[in-house]
């Protein structure tokens, strides 16, 4: 099981080669349209992991400050506990994003392929 650190490694990794300018030459597109598909399938396992991760910070944060619970309200205790897994929210979140990317990615390259295709018809 990878720590947080490798996890957000492979976050920037994704959004460095998400931010990357779609290439002009047919091949390249289609190259990247299935490197695409894997950094969905991977984006998905890592977000998956990041929301376990979450839940087992809650549930070990919740037995830890139980205590504290006499303390605070309910809702501000929730809010306290969810602070705690901050860092594994932000990388959920980021791979949610990266897999919203790669699929407007895969369409523009749809749509690019297309247009190609619908100008070798009119020649």
């Amino acid at each position: 099981m990878m720590e947080l650190k490798e996890y957000q490694t492979k976050y920037e990794n994704m959004l460095c080669f998400l931010e990357q300018p779609l290439d002009k030459d047919y091949d390249k597109l289609i190259s990247r349209m299935e490197h695409l598909g894997i950094l969905l399938a991977r984006a998905g396992e890592y977000m998956t992991e990041a929301s376990y991760r979450i839940d087992e910070v809650v549930d070990i944060e919740c037995k830890v400050n139980l205590e504290l619970l006499d303390k605070y309200s309910a809702s501000t205790f929730n809010m306290m506990i969810k602070a705690k897994a901050k860092d594994w929210n932000k990388l959920k979140l980021g791979f949610e994003r990266c897999c919203s990317s790669a699929v407007h990615q895969i369409d523009s390259i749809r749509t690019i392929i297309s247009f190609e295709k619908a100008k070798l018809n009119l020649l």
